[in-house]
């Protein structure tokens, strides 16, 4: 049914006549196609500045002859009307709005083909350039990077996490000219949310045509949506080692009327229409199909001598579709399209723009000029979906879902390598319900799934309810011989992937089920983190207190144990060096006894629970350049195949100030197991890696005192993680040192004991002689 609201302006337009005949003088200026602006006389200047131009402004206004809607992912209320006027909503056309001019250098026509939301920005194209307009401060912004004209762009927003891999979704933008040639090369890329661009290289097989081009990153791709000769399409994945085309299918319109809409949600969908064509893709172009209608044996959209004009969608799978006959179509789309017909009928008379609204009904709107307050002003008309599908023929099943919900919904979730993600849903069906939970991922050559549906008890009204646990795996791996995991050639770090359960064979049925999804990143989890355990201490054992350590605490180290560059050079200090200690940043010391081969115990956790031992290999350095350690392993006890790699050589290949915190990591870790490495040259040379699971150590030498180390997890199949972990440790039980050289020391003794030795002697002589 409509629900309609419209304004009276009898008070307006007697205060407009009113004011108009008061001013004496009143000059039309130029102003662009559909929209009325008069001038003021200078002194009603600051009263009108809301309505009064700029001299530099260009009023904007739509290359197309029908109006656009163009609306964020990421913000429900924030859209662009593209017609007449060019008009930015905070509110979901509720409120009034002035239309958007151009206010940055140079001279513009102002005609507006293509538009996207980048982040905090509006990128615009026009007059074949793409502009940056802030949403925040109002600036236009030129793109660089671009050499010739273009006509369209295109973006992707990311809205449920603040992550890196997220954040370069929205921040990806790309700029094409509609129908140019491909061997033309005019696509281009941003990276950086569209302040500049690269060309795009794009390699064409025949002769081909740009429809469009869109990022896909839940399978790691950019696709481009192509045209041949043959008045064919298909589509392109390119990605960073492959491309790969689908199957051609028929165009029934010329180019230039073709529209593809990727709607919000990451699932890959992808809708593809034109006057007399409309077709859905569930898999980012693989798989095209027609879009049914229910009720009509094999009967698609467009029915026969009927075109399309507007399509609409949401970020939930709904779509409508508005014909030349006034008939509205809804559905939804899954893995399929189907849709039904609404019984009444839409007044083609006027210029509405269909959309969604948050609570998933329809809403046309009208823009009109308002001439008191010099904006542009809109009427609604809401269509209450669930009203119109009680008077389709045939008529649509009740839903017979009483509950379809889960915790996970909307929720982001990070894959480590050899970990796994654990979700559930529950789902309460009506006993002659025949819908099931389907579970969908978007890249399954990158997840493993596995599902299970299991009966988890009964309502109170004596409902079976079932609960859905759905397991995730990173693909990908490898078992090794000795039983480990190791990554193939083909694994990505930071790629996303969507998991989405829908009830099956609904159709267009319960409505008010959405279907459930979660969002999958290949990546370092935000909390995951390595810590040392820390059994005995200084603290425990009485050695220091957290009151001394607290105080003022502080230690030299001799410039005889430490190197101030970290390369274990002997005598390259010139001095002792004094260390204020930090109870903050290391607490209680570890306490170990010089003379016990020891080896630090690290732990995983992420955020405040543990994980596991950490079993991989990793590598430490003391923070302050102390050398005086060894390992109790040599290469050739370790049985290694390959010379291994070391500090001092990896901190002289790097090309600054050597800094150990970057020298060695999962990033240039090369394993001495791996035959492929370099030859083996010093067997005798210390092995400097440790792991739990082996027999190498840390040799402390008759010395006491204080030690900070660094640890740095350098397996690269561990995680993907950079884990690093600082602690101090405090090496106690040496004999002081002492202050002569020991041959000195023995001469001195040799020559006592030999002095002693004559006087006993003198002495027993003469008592023999008395």
């Amino acid at each position: 049914m409509y629900k309609t609201r419209w304004r009276t302006h009898a008070q307006a337009i007697f205060i407009i006549i009113i004011i108009m005949s008061l001013l004496p003088f009143c000059t039309n200026e130029e102003a662009s196609p559909g929209f009325l602006w008069s001038s003021t006389p200078k002194q009603d200047v600051e009263r009108q500045d809301r309505s009064i131009r700029a001299p530099s402004a260009t009023f904007l206004y739509s290359a197309k002859k029908r109006p656009a809607l163009v609306r964020s992912h990421c913000d429900n209320h924030l859209a662009l009307y593209m017609g007449k006027w060019i008009l930015i909503t905070r509110a979901l056309f509720e409120e009034s709005a002035t239309p958007l001019e151009y206010k940055g250098a140079g001279k513009l026509q102002g005609s507006v083909s293509s538009a996207a939301f980048v982040l905090d920005s509006l990128a615009i194209v026009i007059d074949g350039k793409l502009y940056l307009y802030s949403l925040t401060e109002g600036t236009w912004t030129p793109a660089q990077g671009v050499k010739s004209m273009v006509s369209t762009v295109s973006a992707l927003q990311c809205c449920f996490s603040k992550d890196k891999a997220c954040m370069d979704v929205s921040s990806c933008v790309l700029l094409y000219n509609l129908g140019s040639a491909l061997e033309d090369q005019q696509v281009y890329m941003s990276s950086n949310g569209g302040s500049s661009f690269f060309n795009l290289p794009m390699a064409p097989k025949a002769t081909e045509f740009i429809i469009g081009v869109f990022n896909m990153p839940t399978v790691s791709s950019i696709v481009a949506m192509l045209a041949d000769n043959q008045r064919k399409f298909s589509f392109r994945h390119i990605s960073e080692n492959r491309s790969v085309q689908t199957d051609n299918h028929p165009m029934q319109d010329p180019l230039s009327s073709i529209h593809v809409i990727q709607p919000a949600g990451m699932r890959g969908h992808l809708i593809i229409w034109s006057p007399h064509m409309l077709l859905y893709s569930p898999n980012h172009g693989v798989v095209i199909v027609p879009v049914y209608i229910m009720g009509e044996e094999n009967a698609t959209l467009p029915p026969p001598k009927v075109t399309i004009l507007q399509v609409a969608t949401d970020d939930n799978g709904a779509m409508a579709v508005l014909t030349s006959d006034g008939v509205l179509y809804y559905g939804r789309a899954g893995l399929e399209a189907t849709t039904v017909r609404f019984a009444s009928v839409i007044d083609l008379s006027k210029d509405n723009l269909m959309l969604f609204s948050d609570y998933g009904d329809l809403m046309m709107i009208q823009a009109r000029e308002d001439l008191l307050l010099r904006g542009v002003d809109f009427d609604h008309k809401v269509i209450i979906v669930q009203q119109e599908l009680t008077r389709t023929t045939p008529p649509v099943q009740s839903c017979p879902v009483e509950q379809f919900h889960s915790t996970f919904a909307g929720e982001l979730f990070y894959i480590d390598m050899g970990s796994t993600v654990h979700l559930s849903a529950v789902y309460i069906p009506s006993p002659l319900c025949k819908f099931f939970p389907l579970v969908t991922v978007t890249e399954s050559k990158l997840l493993s799934l596995d599902e299970k549906c299991v009966e988890d008890g009964i309502t109170t009204e004596g409902t079976k309810k079932y609960r859905l646990d759905i397991e995730l795996k990173q693909l990908f791996f490898m078992e090794a011989a000795d039983g480990t995991l190791k990554p193939s050639s083909s694994l990505r770090k930071g790629s996303l992937s969507t998991v989405a359960v829908d009830l099956m064979g609904r159709n267009v049925s319960c409505k008010d089920f959405n279907p459930l999804k979660a969002h999958i990143l290949i990546g370092c989890p935000p909390g995951k983190h390595t810590r040392v355990l820390k059994d005995i201490t200084t603290c425990t054992k009485g050695t220091f207190t957290q009151e001394q350590l607290q105080d003022n605490f502080s230690y030299v180290i001799p410039k005889t144990v430490y190197d101030p560059q970290h390369l274990f050079r002997p005598g390259s200090a010139s001095s002792d060096l004094h260390i204020s200690y930090s109870i903050t940043d290391y607490f209680c010391p570890i306490l170990v006894y010089h003379d016990t081969p020891w080896i630090p115990s690290l732990e995983l956790w992420n955020g405040n629970e543990f994980v596991e031992q950490v079993s991989a290999d990793f590598v430490m350095f003391e923070v302050n350049g102390m050398y005086n350690y060894q390992y109790l392993q040599s290469v050739e006890d370790a049985k290694c195949v390959s010379q291994p790699q070391n500090w001092t050589s990896l901190l002289s290949q790097q090309q600054y100030e050597p800094n150990p915190n970057t020298a060695w990591t999962r990033n240039n870790y090369k394993s001495c197991k791996d035959s492929d490495g370099p030859p083996l040259t010093d067997p005798e040379a210390q092995y400097q890696v440790l792991n739990m699971g082996t027999r190498n150590r840390i040799l402390f030498p008759n010395y006491n005192g204080m030690y900070v180390f660094t640890a740095i997890v350098v397996d690269p199949s561990y995680s993907y993680c950079m884990l690093t972990t600082t602690f101090s440790v405090y090496v106690y039980g040496a004999f002081p040192p002492h202050p002569l050289p020991s041959c000195v020391a023995l001469g001195i003794f040799l020559a006592i004991f030999v002095v002693l030795l004559l006087i006993g002697f003198f002495f027993s002589k003469r008592n023999y002689k008395k």
